[in-house]
């Protein structure tokens, strides 16, 4: 008999996948990653830095307090925002400010509270200062700027999506995957994207209890679901979907969050991890069916007296070198890696 060809069927399959993983520039941090991303019925992608460029500028700068400058508004809102690692925050990173943010406190999914030149300041969402309501585009998203007396300016940015967005949702749909979008951004804005990736399934305005509620909801379901955010905010859900996916620029709380670590500007490797996951799991199935079939049969034909020693040690180390060899055929699975992904 050969019990080695049954112990390897699964680790020699999943060893190979991984190294290919690796070599296709995604980190498995979650040995479990593997085989619950090959089940994987749904697919929920963030907005802002995972579905977008993450590389918002500003287009805009509405002033609504009186006797305020457009330009020092936007120096106070940098000297703030140079504190925030959020994705909309680098639409102010560029800009060249003289002042300095101290005392700085983040809200988690609201925005950062600070103070500049003994003036305790605010920026982030419109609940976060106070509810105003969004007088720009509306289908663009906004991030407020204000003080204790009130909000002093509405600041419009514009993120594009991804280059290969909507050939990688293409992708997933002809996989027989479901999509959805959930985002902390504005109704119009979520739904302006959506429109032009085609996703029908989105939800706006989602607090991080509002991502894992909705993620629960489909996993009760009975959906099998991959979360793939970059956020502070996507923490949560990242931890609590059956397989997670952060990009390498995501936050770090991301990062540790997820099952796969993504490097690079591309959203292909999404794909190709989906596509070496089932296929991993077909090279254990198959290992399997191979080290049962070939004990079945040896067995019964080794009791009956027609396999001399000789043989039978040629036949139990071919059984495992079949089901090693298989494996390794997973090495050379998947897309090769772009260039501009490393």
């Amino acid at each position: 008999t050969c019990p080695c060809a049954l112990a390897l069927a699964t680790p020699a399959a999943f060893a190979a996948a991984g190294s290919r993983l690796a070599e296709l520039h995604l980190l498995v941090t979650n040995g479990d990653a593997v085989e619950s991303i090959s089940r994987a019925t749904h697919v929920v992608f963030d907005k802002t830095g995972t579905l977008t460029r993450g590389e918002p500028v500003i287009v805009e700068t509405r002033v609504l307090a009186d006797g305020e400058e457009p330009e020092r508004l936007v120096q106070l809102a940098a000297a703030l925002e140079s504190a925030s690692t959020h994705p909309l925050a680098r639409a102010f990173h560029s800009v060249e400010t003289p002042y300095r943010a101290t005392d700085v406190e983040t809200y988690v999914s609201e925005g950062l509270a600070g103070t500049i030149d003994g003036r305790r300041f605010r920026i982030g969402s419109a609940s976060f200062l106070g509810g105003i309501a969004a007088t720009g585009n509306g289908d663009r998203p906004a991030v407020y700027f204000g003080d204790d007396t009130g909000v002093l300016a509405e600041f419009i940015l514009d993120d594009a999506p991804r280059n290969d967005a909507a050939a990688t949702l293409a992708e997933l749909r002809k996989l027989g995957l479901s999509l959805s979008l959930m985002s902390g951004d504005r109704e119009p804005a979520v739904a302006r994207l959506a429109t032009e990736l085609d996703i029908e399934d989105y939800a706006a305005a989602c607090t991080p209890q509002d991502k894992l509620d909705g993620l629960a909801a489909r996993q009760r379901s009975g959906e099998v679901v991959i979360m793939v955010g970059d956020g502070i905010n996507d923490a949560p859900v990242l931890a609590g979907a059956d397989a997670s996916i952060a990009p390498a620029h995501a936050a770090l709380l991301a990062q540790t969050s997820a099952d796969i670590i993504m490097p690079g500007i591309h959203l292909q490797p999404i794909v190709t991890a989906i596509e070496l996951s089932r296929k991993t799991l077909r090279i254990v199935r198959q290992n399997l069916a191979w080290a049962i079939l070939y004990n079945t049969l040896a067995l019964p034909a080794a009791v009956a007296g027609f396999v001399p020693p000789w043989l039978a040690a040629i036949g139990m180390s071919a059984s495992s070198l079949i089901v090693v060899l298989n494996a390794l055929r997973l090495s050379r699975a998947g897309a090769q890696p772009r260039a501009s992904a490393a």
